[in-house]
């Protein structure tokens, strides 16, 4: 039989790294891609493993990568979309460019791969996609607005393409990762009328992020799914499950205000003008 063959982005570090290794080790013939693929280090060189540069902003450059990536062992046997972006802080403080610049990273990459990469899927019969997502994809967090909005946007494409592709024999899965520790990190956005709620956040965040479990938690998340010939649409990673367990039970008010004490200092944003 012969050797499968997957294309995952981002995967010049963290868990695009972690997941390109352990496909390798399993067996798959590896399409290794980053935006920067120099960055892609001396693991990658074994001879089921190829490099290739692709920027998921760039769409016909997404179009020719994926085309090349299908070229490299014969066919494409998976996709999985990790390339990702930051994005946070004091909401009314980012720009519209920032908030673009995001959404064009988290939600439209993926888009651009998935509809470049469907004819070569649907071509080996069993095709898989794989989205990366987050925690923040199904529970919302204060200060993260930019980044959780293209999480959550994410979660729905996939949803509704799971019945969309699976009519073509493509599955697609979600999974959802909870803490990583990886070099990935947000442009936090300040601003003084949210203090001191938003510097304990991102202090508390970077200390949170520091005691995390590795990427190879959420890489074993990601083979499993890809190898899953069942329907199930969603793979939690590094603790997020019974967190959104928690929050599926508990009574919303009981949630939110969990979440207020435990990211919050202070409950509401510092107030200037009238009262309403």
């Amino acid at each position: 039989m012969s050797m499968k063959t997957v294309l995952i982005t981002g995967a010049s570090s963290g868990i695009g790294e972690a997941t390109a290794r352990l496909f390798a080790a399993k067996g798959w013939n590896v399409v290794a891609s980053a935006r920067a693929v120099e960055r892609i280090g001396g693991w990658a060189n074994q001879p089921n493993i190829a490099r290739l540069a692709m920027d998921v902003t760039d769409e016909a450059g997404v179009r020719m990568a994926v085309a090349r990536a299908a070229e490299c062992f014969g066919g494409l046997d998976a996709l999985v979309n990790n390339a990702g972006a930051g994005l946070a802080g004091a909401f009314e403080s980012i720009s519209e460019a920032d908030l673009k610049a995001v959404f064009d990273v988290n939600l439209f990459g993926p888009a651009r791969t998935i509809r470049a990469a469907i004819p070569h899927l649907r071509a080996c019969g069993s095709g898989v996609v794989v989205n990366v997502t987050s925690i923040t994809g199904r529970i919302g967090l204060p200060f993260m607005a930019p980044y959780d909005s293209t999480k959550f946007a994410l979660e729905g494409l996939s949803e509704s393409l799971s019945y969309e592709l699976g009519a073509v024999g493509i599955r697609v899965k979600l999974v959802e990762p909870g803490g990583v520790r990886t070099r990935f990190s947000h442009k936090w956005v300040r601003n003084a009328l949210y203090n001191p709620a938003l510097d304990g956040l991102i202090d508390r965040m970077a200390s949170g992020a520091a005691k995390a479990k590795g990427p190879e938690g959420v890489a074993q998340a990601i083979f499993k799914a890809a190898g899953d010939p069942s329907a199930r649409l969603r793979y939690t990673a590094n603790g997020s499950g019974p967190l959104i367990l928690l929050n599926r039970l508990l009574p919303p008010s009981v949630w939110r205000g969990m979440v207020a004490s435990s990211f919050l200092k202070t409950g509401r944003a510092g107030r200037t003008g009238r009262s309403r």
